[in-house]
């Protein structure tokens, strides 16, 4: 059962990173952001980490489970299961993975949240909106700043074990 896992804050901070920029000289934007890289995962908690770390690096919004499984190289079944895993609803995990993204992308200019994700209808809009602790019609400036996200998000429980390792990972920039 997860009660049983040792708290993460006990647990050895995954070593070695690999740092991605985001940003650089082909895109004419200088490189603003690392996004660190878990290359070997040793637990099903840092496994996921490193599957919501690899959302993180996609050029455009991973607005499917199929479309992120793609992007980071696995299948869906098994991106689902570690979800599953370490008890966090895989639509749940994508929505997550996909607000941190934009808050980790280069910061442009402000502008509706909703030009930023790629969303169809106004409810979905709101129900990520909701969990991710902005309020409806919110302008996404680049002003905020992950701990803030992770703080007031509500789409993984604080005391989450992948989600302490996301928070020790932004921790150790």
């Amino acid at each position: 059962m997860l009660s049983d896992i040792r708290s993460t804050s006990q647990m050895p901070l995954p070593q070695p990173f690999h740092e991605i920029r985001v940003g650089g000289l082909e895109s004419g934007i200088e490189p603003v952001c690392t996004i660190p890289q878990m290359p070997h995962p040793a637990s099903t908690a840092e496994r996921w980490a490193s599957y919501v770390l690899g959302a993180c690096k996609s050029a455009k919004d991973p607005r499917t489970l199929g479309i992120w499984a793609r992007q980071i190289a696995v299948s869906y079944t098994t991106l689902c299961e570690s979800c599953r895993l370490i008890g966090v609803s895989p639509r749940y995990a994508r929505d997550f993975a996909r607000v941190l993204r934009l808050i980790l992308m280069p910061p442009e200019d402000t502008c509706d949240i909703t030009c930023l994700l790629d969303i169809s209808d106004r409810r979905t809009l709101n129900s990520i909106l909701e969990k991710a602790g902005f309020g409806q019609h919110a302008m996404f400036s680049g002003q905020v700043s992950v701990v803030s996200f992770l703080d007031n998000q509500r789409f993984i429980p604080r005391e989450n074990a992948g989600l302490r390792i996301i928070r020790s990972v932004f921790a150790s920039l």
